[in-house]
């Protein structure tokens, strides 16, 4: 995992330990440094990643200050993270509390977006991701081929998909087109997300590709609502 992804998880950590709330101000950058243990290079990243998300803001000549609901899992949706990166990220323990492999056979739409023919055999991975255990996503994975041998063996059930390709099986990851949807809570989301029928959540569909733009896996993802802010940073071309 990148160093400032670690970095954010410990500066939201000491926020919440210290109790540092919404408007006040955040020790100057080389107290951090000392109190992190880290580079001043390696807080700035940090940082600026904090203020992209409105969990942090700086104020010229006067300091950086709390500004976002820290208790709110965030993710930029420039940066290509997995789920437990995204909950790591925001200071919240990552933890599975429902983990299913089954092997099935590929629809229409699954075939196409990984890139197999319909009716071939892959594997799909449900879990109910938690967060400092609640409940706030649940997740579908369906691997293409390569992958189903890599990932039939795994047990652990905290493992990070992205972390295991890249640290495992030798890949590097891409870049990728999420698709995001509003949805309503449907009487199974509902029970996996332990919220009521009816409610809204968010959907993140994406094909996650390696470096060269093959497929590697198919994700559905459903987010509770009230637990996740998503935020894009939009530039003028």
């Amino acid at each position: 995992m990148l160093a400032y992804v670690t970095t954010k998880d410990r500066i939201l950590n000491y926020i919440k330990k210290n109790k540092v709330n919404i408007g006040e101000k955040l020790p100057p950058e080389s107290e951090l440094c000392k109190i992190l243990g880290i580079s001043r290079l390696t807080l700035r990243e940090a940082i600026n990643a904090l203020k992209n998300e409105g969990m942090i803001n700086s104020i010229q000549g006067k300091g950086t200050f709390v500004s976002g609901n820290i208790d709110n899992i965030a993710n930029t949706l420039n940066s290509n993270l997995g789920i437990s990166e995204m909950i790591v990220s925001s200071g919240h323990k990552p933890g599975v509390n429902h983990f299913e492999k089954e092997l099935v056979k590929a629809d229409k739409n699954i075939a196409k977006k990984i890139g197999v023919e319909e009716g071939a055999d892959v594997l799909v991975l449900k879990r109910i991701r938690t967060a400092d255990d609640k409940a706030v996503v649940y997740s579908m994975d369906y691997f293409v081929p390569k992958m189903t041998a890599q990932f039939l063996g795994v047990t652990d059930e905290n493992v990070s998909i992205y972390s295991f390709m890249e640290d495992v099986c030798g890949i590097k990851i891409g870049s990728g087109i999420a698709e995001i949807l509003p949805v309503v809570a449907e009487k199974w989301l509902a029970e996996m997300l332990e919220i009521e029928v009816g409610e809204p959540a968010l959907m993140i569909k994406q094909v996650v590709t390696d470096i060269h733009g093959e497929p590697l896996l198919y994700a559905e993802e459903y987010l509770r609502s009230d637990s996740f802010k998503l935020l894009i940073n939009r530039r003028r071309s």
